[in-house]
């Protein structure tokens, strides 16, 4: 049987208005790497090995995205993506991260749950686990 996985890269439309916000969230709260900035999208590193774009809108200036186009029209309200995608963060510290994520004024989600669901800026949606933590009873 063929197999599949998720990758780790991902990319991700959201208003331009929204940058300097999701510049300080995901760079000075979650502490990953700015990699790459142009004008039209930013570029992370969350963790070892995971890479996630922001897109702005414009067309791609910079190689592999030159000439692509990066509608900032077709971003999602905050509401919208509230019926998106919910993606999940691990930590090995899930007190302090809850801490620095609400400290940061995200929207906390009210969902029947011990973890932390909150909308980040850009409007994702995140779930905050503990690296070590067994979620066997997510799957089934």
């Amino acid at each position: 049987m063929t197999k599949i996985m998720f990758g780790n890269h991902a990319a991700l439309r959201v208003r331009s208005a929204e940058r300097d916000r999701i510049r300080a969230f995901y760079r000075d709260v979650l502490g990953c790497n700015l990699n790459r900035s142009l004008p039209t999208k930013d570029d992370f590193r969350i963790g070892a090995d995971y890479y996630i774009s922001f897109l702005y809108g414009g067309t791609g200036e910079g190689e592999p995205d030159k000439g692509a186009t990066y509608s900032q029209e077709e971003a999602l309200s905050d509401d919208d993506f509230l019926k998106a995608i919910f993606l999940e963060l691990k930590t090995d510290d899930v007190d302090s991260m809850r801490q620095k994520i609400t400290a940061f004024g995200v929207k906390a989600l009210p969902v029947p749950d011990s973890h932390l669901y909150f909308q980040a800026p850009g409007g994702q949606v995140f779930r905050l686990v503990g690296v070590e933590e067994d979620l066997s009873r997510y799957e089934g």
